[in-house]
């Protein structure tokens, strides 16, 4: 039989030309039977032809994959078969035999879809049957499969090595493994982990060699391995030294950057690692003298990057510093411009210290500056610093901490402010009407829109225009609209104190002075300027730093003293949280404490938030904290500790949740590092301690888009007892996915049909909040069926969420629905059948649709990709008006102006700067204002005779006229023809302007195309 299979065909042996064509194999039966034969020729010959038919015959080989096995390990095969075959000694094969038995194996594995089993047999076959280096393997199925399942492998194996050396370390891992998880480990360990660390390496140089380094670093980055991302960093870097190879390993560090940040994010440690590496071969090239002006440049950009996402403003500093002074004015105005790319971050704690790294102001510094010289100086600083550098160093001093920024956001919104009038004055009439004039919270809600709409342009001439209709505010009310002053003239830091004069508690005659005293009862109106006071000086990341401390000395000088009026200390506590923002001054933070412990609800509740802002993002309490001073670091944790017992053992409800956001506000961008604070929160029995604990989950893994975090967000939001937990939960879906907002309406989808109102409500606003200015129709339409929801809060977070989506939108969004849209929430402000809070929800969604004279947006991110701590922590507080209503006002630290502004580098505007914008003009256009309906002219309408009043009135005319001895006759016929003349005169216009009209028709105007770009002058 092995002799007939084995000739040539048509006949026996040597039968037939030599050259003969080999018939097709239909079957492996043959080929099979000859694996038990004795003679290790025969075999060797069976395993060649089977290694050519397998992949046809593949089915009938799987039925001998345990000798083939067997071949393939060295042993006899067909000795599991026959009992009598141990006493004949059978040869083994030789290494080739056995290998191509391997990879026969290993092709049926692959049909029978088994890669991991497939890619075992591939690793003993050896580089001459399975090559993914080789010319013809590429495209391969075959080879493409196994390749890919030995990168899933070495991943897989990798990080599991990566992961036991940190918890090993005593580092916290996040998160568990599945089953499924299991099982791919144990078939991973089947591997020969030196054959398969041989065959990736194959990989990597195969990638190398193409160019291909992004693909090599995706596979290193999953991988966790810190070797091979030096490695790809380091070979994409190899050339031939000219600036063409230097731009291809700065475009490799960038996607390193951006793969760090967007990919890895569930573990922070790993990540500063990767940048920290990314950074040094950065410095290289920025300080390569054979880069180009270009590459110079682009590194630097990439470079400040780098260091801000790792926390080092000192070398940040000195990044600046050697820009600024080196005298090439390309570098001067990068460096500058670096320095407004930072304050954009809304990081007011990392720009103060990047402004500290810069070098000290000398003498010719303060000179420059108009400012006393320092005596102390010596004369070697005064030498090495010309006054150009000293220049440049006093315009990116200005950026970061001298407020400039914010004068130039503050003039634009003020000269460009395009808010609509009458939208204020349709809104007091549909308020003043029968059932709503006494209405006082749609009052307060009311002048809360004014505020929003207004926000930033100081233009409060409706306040001004209508003081009695602001009179009618009282107690609370007249609290948020004094405070609501602070929102219209946010960033107006130089006349804070005069604009707020006639409403701040009065203070000490002298300095040194006793405090005047305080009655319990009253002071709405101070407190809610002193709140005021905190939102003009802490609503932009880029206000005058010296400006914000002058007013935070103010705000402390109230808080001490005003402990016996609950309502002036709520005021203080905020405005103070709001100035010393990020601060984590200790002593700011024993004074809120003192105040929390006075037990007072309203006045606890503002300092337990107030105590948030001041340490937001430190990580006070954690494990590890970044806090910059160490000596007071201790003290601090201490003093939030005690905070999380004493929310444990008040009775309050308001302490309890102003503790629990401001330990929310401490987490922020902890990631990793709050998992114990917010396990804790997370098992107590208090809801609101849960509810917090949501609110931290949002700040600490804010953009990351973590996988856990939005596990647990999910399963809290659909098992928790109580509706405000579940409610935080799903709105801190919108926090973690900011920077993936496509993914917040595929989550909700479901949740939006949830039978729970509270989780209808919340997902309307984390759709709202993930998608705000975009104008995103599919957004859109998941909202519009709650537009008409059953419950009325429902509605109210629809009419919310709708308004943050069409921020800034033209009225050609979404195929003209915005102008519905609109229509919609004026008509609903007038219903009389709709309630309270969907009135409160269409009278806020108004002004959040305009914010900011239409010049400002909702947006938690920078250009550069960070998130604005200031953004985040803003609109967190911003969703406790649910509770407590002065904190809308809390939505003006979120908003932010968008504006671009080109400026020469003595900060003046270049004339006949202009920027073109390749789109068409109504996509950016300003939405149409509303127009006053004009009374149309009565006009006064002949009366109409009857023919018997007619009649008469001849007949009594003849009668006359027979005693007057007149012709009545003649008085009728004259009426007659005056009549007739008339209706002649009528027809022949009449005929007339038909004449014209058959002559010459007017010729309809050609709508003229609209343009597809157009140009922006500098603003």
């Amino acid at each position: 039989m092995a002799t007939a299979v084995l000739s040539a065909p048509g006949g026996g042996m040597g039968s037939g030309p030599a050259s003969a064509p080999a018939r097709p194999v239909s079957t492996a039966s043959g080929l099979l039977a000859m694996l038990s034969e004795p003679s290790p020729q025969l075999v060797s010959a069976a395993l060649t032809k089977l290694l050519a038919v397998v992949d046809t015959l593949w089915h009938e080989v799987a039925e001998s994959l345990p000798d083939l096995e067997a071949i393939a390990e060295g042993a006899a095969s067909g000795t599991t078969g026959a009992s009598d075959s141990d006493d004949v000694a059978v040869p083994g094969l030789d290494l080739p035999s056995r290998r191509t038995a391997a990879a026969i194996a290993s092709r049926v594995y692959f049909h029978l879809e088994e890669p991991v089993q497939s890619l075992r047999l591939a690793l003993d076959a050896g580089v001459q049957h399975f090559n993914p280096a080789a010319e013809g393997s590429r495209g391969d199925p075959y080879v493409e499969c196994l390749v890919g399942a030995a990168l899933e492998a070495y991943v897989q194996k990798s990080r599991g090595e990566h992961d036991a050396a940190v918890e090993s370390a005593g580092a916290e891992k996040g998160g568990a493994d599945g089953g499924g998880d299991e099982d791919d480990d144990d078939e991973s360990t089947l591997l020969d982990p030196a054959k398969l660390a041989a065959l990736v390496d194959l990989m990597f140089v195969r990638c190398y060699a193409d160019a291909t380094h992004a693909h090599a670093l995706g596979v290193a980055l999953e991988a966790r391995s810190l070797p091979k991302i030096a490695e790809c960093l380091t070979r994409s870097g190899e050339g031939d030294g000219t600036d063409d190879g230097t731009k291809t390993q700065l475009a490799t560090l960038r996607y390193a950057l951006d793969a760090a940040v967007g990919l890895i994010s569930d573990n922070r440690t790993f990540r500063d690692e990767v940048v920290t590496i990314v950074s040094r071969h950065l410095a290289d090239i920025f300080t390569s003298s054979t880069s180009g002006s270009t590459v110079h440049s682009a590194a630097a950009v990439a470079l400040c990057v780098a260091y801000q996402l790792l926390n080092q403003a000192d070398e940040v500093g000195a990044l600046l510093t050697q820009l600024l002074v080196g005298g090439v004015e390309g570098e001067v105005l990068l460096g500058l411009q670096l320095c407004f790319d930072m304050v954009d971050s809304g990081d007011e704690v990392f720009v103060g210290a990047v402004a500290g790294a810069l070098p000290a102001k000398t003498a010719a510094a303060a000179a420059v500056e108009g400012e006393g010289g320092d005596e102390t100086t010596t004369a070697q600083t005064k030498d090495e610093l010309s006054t150009e550098a000293h220049s440049a160093l006093y315009s990116a001093r200005k950026i970061l901490t001298g407020g400039f920024v914010t004068e130039l956001s503050l003039s634009f919104l003020h000269k460009n402010s395009n808010s609509d009038p009458l939208l204020m004055d349709h809104l007091k009439k549909a308020l003043d009407e029968r059932g709503n004039s006494r209405n006082s919270v749609l009052h307060n809600w009311g002048v809360g829109t004014h505020a929003v709409l207004n926000a930033g342009t100081t233009n409060d001439s409706f306040l001004r225009d209508n003081l009695d209709w602001m009179k009618k505010a009282s107690n609370w009310a007249k609290f948020s609209a004094t405070a609501s002053l602070g929102v219209i003239h946010a960033g107006h830091t130089t006349e804070a104190m005069t604009l707020l004069e006639p409403y701040l508690p009065p203070s000490a005659e002298a300095e040194g002075g006793a405090p005047p005293a305080v009655n319990a009862a009253g002071g709405y109106a101070e407190g809610g300027s002193l709140y005021a006071l905190g939102l003009i000086h802490g609503s932009r990341s880029g206000s005058s730093a010296a400006k914000r401390d002058e007013a935070a000395t103010f705000l402390r000088t109230h808080l001490r003293s005003s402990h016996a009026n609950e309502v002036i200390s709520h005021g203080a506590a905020l405005g103070v949280g709001l100035t010393a923002f990020g601060s984590a001054n200790l002593e700011v933070v024993n004074e809120l404490k003192e105040l929390l412990y006075t037990d007072s609800a309203v006045a606890g509740e503002a300092a337990g938030m107030a105590i948030g802002m001041v340490l937001v993002g430190s990580g006070a309490g954690n494990a590890h904290s970044s806090l910059p001073n160490a000596a007071e670091a201790e003290e601090i944790a201490e003093a939030v500790t005690e905070l999380r017992n004493y929310a444990r053992e008040t009775q309050h409800e308001k302490i309890i949740r102003g503790i629990s956001m401001g330990i929310a506000l401490v987490q922020y961008g902890q990631e990793e590092n709050a998992d114990v604070v917010i396990e804790e929160m997370r098992s107590d029995r208090d809801p609101i301690l849960r509810y917090g604990a949501m609110y931290s989950l949002a700040m600490a893994y804010c953009g990351t888009g973590s996988n856990k975090a939005i596990r647990i967000l999910l399963h809290t939001a659909v098992s928790d007892v109580s509706d405000d937990v579940r409610m935080a939960a799903v709105i801190a879906l919108a926090f973690v996915l900011f920077k993936t907002p496509e993914r917040v309406p595929q989550l909700v989808k479901l949740l939006l049909e949830s039978f729970n109102p509270h989780v209808r409500y919340a997902s309307c606003m984390a759709v709202g909040i993930a998608m705000a200015g975009t104008g995103d129709a599919e957004s859109v339409a998941l909202l519009e069926p709650m537009l008409e929801d059953m419950t009325d809060f429902v509605r109210q977070g629809a009419l919310l969420g709708t308004s943050m989506i069409y921020m800034q939108q033209s009225d050609s969004c979404n195929r003209r629905k915005v102008k519905s849209f609109r229509e919609k929430l004026a008509s609903t402000i007038s219903d009389k059948h709709q309630s309270t809070l969907t009135k409160m929800g269409a009278i806020l969604g108004t002004g959040i649709i305009d914010a900011g004279g239409r010049n400002c947006a909702l947006d938690l991110g920078s250009r550069n990709g960070f998130t604005k701590m200031s953004s985040a922590a803003g609109l967190a507080l911003w969703l406790q008006h649910w509770h407590w209503y002065p904190m809308m006002h809390m939505f003006s630290l979120a908003l932010t102006p968008t504006f671009t502004i080109g400026l020469n580098g003595d900060f003046k505007y270049p004339k006949n700067f202009e920027i073109q914008c390749n789109s068409k003009p109504s996509v950016f256009a300003y939405p149409k204002r509303l127009e006053e309906k004009k009374e149309k002219e009565k006009k006064r309408v002949e009366t109409v005779t009857l023919s018997t009043t007619a009649k008469n009135k001849a007949r009594l005319a003849r009668k006359k006229a027979e005693e007057d001895g007149t012709d009545a006759m003649d008085v009728d016929e004259k009426k007659e023809e005056s009549k007739e003349g008339e209706e002649k005169k009528e027809d022949g216009d009449k005929m007339d302007v038909d004449g014209e009209d058959g002559e010459k028709k007017p010729e309809k105007k050609k709508r003229e195309p609209e343009p597809t770009s157009f140009r922006i002058s500098n603003p």
